[in-house]
């Protein structure tokens, strides 16, 4: 390579800040600019772009319109293709399913290099089909089924885990802050479940197990961290409310919906464990993040989490959907708290040493040097 960083514009499709964000995030934070010069193409507004602005990632942010509406779709890709030419991108790393269809095609008529983080295996539909004859350069797959699924479709896959990034700014809020905030009283029990409002992500195997906790455990309170993301699922909300009301567990459940990083730090920080009853999980960022910040994680075995914690040492992993195993395991647990405690000291050093973020993002810019290395008119 060259003295002058390369140029590399990342696609987003949505301007919310997910999972899938925050995996982008914490990888541009830690390139070195001194090799690549990242920048950002939301293709919906949203929030993202203000910390785009803050780690001083140029952020260009196109009009919304839905996929379906396929004249609009053909001029973002012409307008990303000329933004490619004009600001001279050497690379476009699509971020997510979707955003390969604009960003590889405009990748594929601006004559560069594409890669494409993918992060679940996708159902087969036309739109799969249409998809996958995009071409890529390299597909960075969350984890190995993921990664298996995409070999098999013929794409040149690398494995590149999510990271943690432990040096993003530290300014986590405190209980009492918290406490008023979300109507958590300070002498209680705090356990959380951080995830977006979907129905695989279990919740409903929380509020069960939160009401089949003995008196004897005290007032334990849960915190459901999180809301709908891309307007998925809109009526599930109303749902666990209205179960949390029948289990007669509703003046110990808090709903926060999308909440500043500070105030989900604080709230992880604050809390004796956290909990991810999800039936399918990829990876689990708010896993690795409890884990970092020393709190041990009750899950279910799906494909994330278990290889984020190391069972009987920093955690407990319980069969996919067995409510009986995941209620006995929380009870058992919080009948522990020094054993919880040690669990979470232990995870924090493991989980920066295999998840950390330098660490992702010196492989990813080993992956970038190989795409850039190809001659142009490369295929899949």
């Amino acid at each position: 390579m060259n003295h002058r960083p390369a140029r590399v514009l990342w696609i987003s499709s949505v301007g919310e800040k997910g999972g899938a964000e925050v995996y982008m995030l914490n990888l541009l934070r830690h390139l070195h600019r001194d090799n690549f010069m990242p920048s950002v193409a939301l293709l919906r507004p949203g929030p993202l772009a203000q910390d785009l602005l803050q780690m001083d990632v140029p952020t260009l942010t196109l009009t919304a319109h839905r996929m379906r509406n396929l004249p609009a779709v053909i001029i973002t890709v012409l307008s990303l293709a000329r933004i490619i030419l004009e600001q001279r991108i050497h690379l476009v790393h699509s971020n997510g399913f979707r955003a390969h269809l604009y960003g590889g095609l405009a990748a594929r008529r601006a004559g560069v290099p594409a890669v494409w983080s993918v992060f679940t295996v996708e159902k087969p539909a036309w739109i799969t089909r249409a998809i996958f004859r995009i071409p890529v350069t390299r597909v960075l797959a969350i984890c190995p089924r993921t990664a298996d699924y995409f070999v098999a479709q013929g794409c040149s896959t690398s494995l590149l885990w999510p990271s943690i990034d432990t040096a993003r700014p530290q300014s986590a809020t405190t209980r009492r802050q918290l406490s008023e905030c979300y109507g958590l009283p300070l002498d209680a029990r705090w356990i959380s479940l951080g995830a977006r409002l979907q129905r695989y992500k279990g919740h409903a195997f929380f509020l069960r197990a939160l009401a089949a906790l003995p008196a004897e455990l005290g007032n334990v309170h849960g915190v459901i961290i999180g809301g709908m993301l891309f307007g998925m699922e809109p009526g599930y909300l109303d749902e666990l409310k209205a179960l949390a009301i029948s289990l007669k567990v509703d003046s110990r459940v808090h709903f926060t919906g999308f909440i500043p990083d500070a105030d989900v730090d604080g709230l992880l920080a604050a809390s004796e464990l956290l909990v991810h009853p999800a039936l399918d999980e990829d990876f689990g960022l708010i896993v690795a993040e409890a884990q970092a910040l020393c709190k041990p994680v009750l899950a279910f075995a799906s494909v994330g989490p278990a290889a984020i914690i190391q069972d009987g040492q920093t955690g407990r992993l319980v069969p996919i959907g067995d409510q009986t195993a995941f209620s006995t395991a929380l009870r058992e647990l919080l009948a522990q708290p020094e054993m919880l405690r040690r669990w979470g000291e232990t995870a924090r050093p493991s989980v920066i040493r295999r998840f950390g973020a330098p660490a992702a993002a010196a492989q990813l810019e080993k992956v970038y040097a190989a795409c850039l290395s190809r001659p142009r008119g490369f295929e899949n």
